[in-house]
């Protein structure tokens, strides 16, 4: 998927595709927003190898800026329990998480622009109805951007992040 200077490339299972993952998230604008902690390079293999596989549930794409990989973006369907807790009704109910790794090409549009790559994609080639980005409450630069995508904020809830703390995230929903 390319967007002029903007590329869509799936996740290889490679060392230098892990290898980029690793370095970004050793940067705590990234793994505070995303993680909540750093990963190590065995962790990121174990957390995204199977993400690398044709039928992957979470297909994970690399961001590419001017040739250059500069982060990920990656989409899933939303689960029964995520749809409860996000109280939507929808089958075609797809979820999309982004982070620019490379810190110097923030405010550049490359979120922007990938996130209007992988929504396109999800509203035509997969039918999605609903299209939901859930950012930490306190990310106001990710609520910014998502907004500029057409996203609206629908409600606020807190739940458990991936090591456990309960969490204030924003729901943003875009519909077809």
């Amino acid at each position: 998927m390319v967007d002029g200077d903007i590329k869509l490339r799936l996740l290889e299972d490679t060392e230098s595709d892990y290898k980029l993952l690793a370095k970004w998230y050793q940067e705590e604008e990234i793994y505070t927003h995303f993680e909540q902690r750093s990963l190590t390079y065995d962790e990121i293999v174990d957390k995204y190898r199977s993400r690398t596989f044709a039928n992957s549930k979470i297909p994970v794409y690399m961001i590419e800026y001017k040739d250059r990989p500069v982060g990920i973006v990656q989409y899933k369907l939303v689960s029964d329990a995520d749809k409860n807790l996000y109280k939507i009704a929808s089958d075609k109910c797809y979820e999309i998480d982004i982070f620019i790794g490379e810190l110097e090409l923030y405010n550049y549009g490359i979120g922007r622009r990938s996130i209007n790559i992988i929504t396109n994609y999800l509203l035509n080639e997969k039918q999605a109805q609903i299209l939901v980005m859930c950012p930490l409450a306190n990310n106001l630069n990710a609520i910014k951007c998502y907004t500029n995508c057409g996203f609206t904020i629908k409600n606020e809830f807190y739940t458990e992040d991936t090591i456990g703390n309960l969490q204030n995230y924003v729901l943003m929903v875009k519909q077809k």
